[in-house]
C-alpha cells in the first residue's frame, strides 16, 4: 500500500460499453485498489468502438478498452501514431445467442434458415459470433 502523502496519478480509461466482462476493473475502483496505488481513475464508457479509438486519439483517454480490430482498422488507415494492444481484459468474447423459445437440446444445425443478428460489420462480437457459425459448418451470410 502507497504512503498517504504521494502524490496520485490520474489515469482516464474510455470503455467501450458497461459490461459484466470488466466487472473485475469495477471492483477495483470501488474497493479503492487503485487509488492504493497512486492511481485515481476516470472511467467513461463511449458506447462504440469507433467513439472509443477517437476519444483516445484525440488525447480523451489515456487508455481505450475495446477489441484488437480497432488499432488494426488505425493502422490500415495510415496513422503516423499506432495503437498498441498491450493487455487482454477478457477471456471470451461477450456474445449470447439467444432465442425467443425454450430449447431444451440445443445444436447447431437449428440455426440454419435462421437470421444470424450479429453487431457491428468488423466488430469483434460479429467477428467471434460468424466464426463460431463457421466452426459449425453454417455460413453465417446464408443461414
Amino acid at each position: 500500500m502507497r504512503q498517504k502523502e504521494q502524490e496520485t496519478t490520474k489515469v482516464r480509461i474510455a470503455e467501450v460499453t458497461r459490461s459484466l466482462f470488466y466487472t473485475p476493473q469495477y471492483v477495483a475502483i470501488e474497493k479503492g485498489f487503485f487509488k492504493d496505488e497512486g492511481l485515481s481513475i476516470d472511467l467513461k464508457t463511449t458506447a462504440g468502438g469507433d467513439k472509443t479509438m477517437t476519444t483516445l486519439l484525440s488525447d480523451g483517454a489515456d487508455i481505450a478498452l475495446v477489441g484488437s480490430e480497432t488499432s488494426i482498422y488505425v493502422q490500415a488507415q495510415g496513422s503516423n501514431d499506432p495503437v498498441i494492444n498491450f493487455a487482454q481484459l477478457t477471456q471470451t468474447d461477450g456474445t449470447f445467442l439467444v432465442s425467443r423459445e425454450k430449447i431444451d437440446n440445443f445444436n447447431w444445425n437449428m440455426l440454419k434458415n435462421s437470421t444470424f443478428l450479429g453487431q457491428r460489420k468488423g466488430g469483434m462480437p460479429q467477428m467471434a459470433g460468424e466464426f463460431v457459425l463457421k466452426k459449425h459448418n453454417i455460413d453465417p451470410k446464408k443461414i
